[in-house]
């Protein structure tokens, strides 16, 4: 697996933005989160109150558990291929990430072909009910870089909780409520860059995603890459700083992002809800994207025996 990313904006948050996560073929190696609060001191002192400490209780354990069945994890073998000008000079190296370039493009497509081919009411005489619309999630994602970008400036919980996956708004606020109080952060989208390559879609795919109560979920996910020009800067808001700019705050940056989004899909209908952001994710090397094409397809010879 690759390391985890630095997010793409590391003036608006401090903590990592997503990283890339195992294949949910690993779903049952995954950490857990524990459900059972620890018991509060209190309520050894004062039984009077335990109906209210364990109704507390239930409602944490409530909130925890809708917010695993929601968490969602990156569909298995999702590459962003680097150029070939950055692929390994060694031969063996190079011919070996091209072929892994070429058998993930052929496996998305044979996956979206495949589902495709389900989804007709009868197969071979009918329209397909399920359609990815590939060409609409460059300008969903543009969209969707924008508004979130100016989410977190503003602190607009409310729409980062829209747009943003269950684990990425609970980064997102975390990080929004940890900002200094009376300091206003102010973001812009100078312009797109390198036009003649980007943006574009660098993944695209459809899978399935197992569930903490047995079932199976439906995704279609795309990642598309942006490169643009951002700029960034603070304003004290305090009385005493009349908001003005804050001092060396000001930051104008050149950015390459690669932006997952994920849409889950109904299995019956085969309509999609709308796109969320997923997260970000870094270029693929030949070693990290091998090792994980190798993990997962030991783990499901190792499931295929038991």
């Amino acid at each position: 697996m690759a390391d985890l990313m630095r997010i793409s904006r590391p003036w608006l948050l401090s903590p990592l933005l997503r990283g890339r996560t195992p294949s949910p073929i690993l779903f049952g190696l995954y950490r857990t989160i524990s459900t059972t609060p620890p018991r509060p001191y209190a309520a050894r002192r004062a039984p009077k109150k335990t109906k209210l400490l364990r109704s507390a209780s239930g409602n944490k354990r409530d909130e925890m558990s809708q917010f695993q069945s929601n968490m969602t994890f990156m569909l298995p073998e999702t590459l962003v291929a680097p150029p070939l000008s950055r692929y390994p000079r060694s031969p063996t190296k190079f011919f070996g990430m091209l072929w892994l370039h070429a058998r993930a493009r052929a496996q998305s497509l044979w996956a979206v072909i495949s589902l495709k081919i389900t989804s007709q009411p009868k197969i071979l005489t009918t329209k397909p009910q399920f359609q990815f619309h590939k060409s609409a999630t460059i300008p969903t994602a543009k969209a969707l870089h924008v508004r979130m970008s100016e989410a977190l400036a503003a602190g607009d919980k409310d729409t980062l909780r829209s747009i943003c996956t269950p684990e990425l708004y609970v980064t997102l606020a975390a990080t929004v409520d940890g900002r200094a109080k009376g300091t206003r952060t102010e973001w812009e989208l100078v312009r797109y860059d390198q036009k003649w390559r980007y943006p574009r879609v660098a993944d695209w795919r459809v899978g399935y995603q197992p569930l903490h109560d047995g079932g199976m979920r439906l995704l279609k996910q795309v990642v598309v890459s942006i490169a643009s020009v951002q700029r960034i800067a603070r304003y004290d808001d305090n009385a005493d700083g009349g908001g003005r700019k804050i001092p060396d705050s000001e930051r104008v940056r050149h950015m390459t992002e690669h932006l997952v989004l994920q849409a889950e899909v109904d299995g019956t209908t085969f309509e999609a809800r709308p796109w969320r952001i997923w997260g970000t994710l870094s270029e693929a090397t030949y070693e990290s994207y091998k090792t994980e094409v190798e993990n997962i397809r030991a783990i499901m010879l190792e499931q295929s025996k038991s």
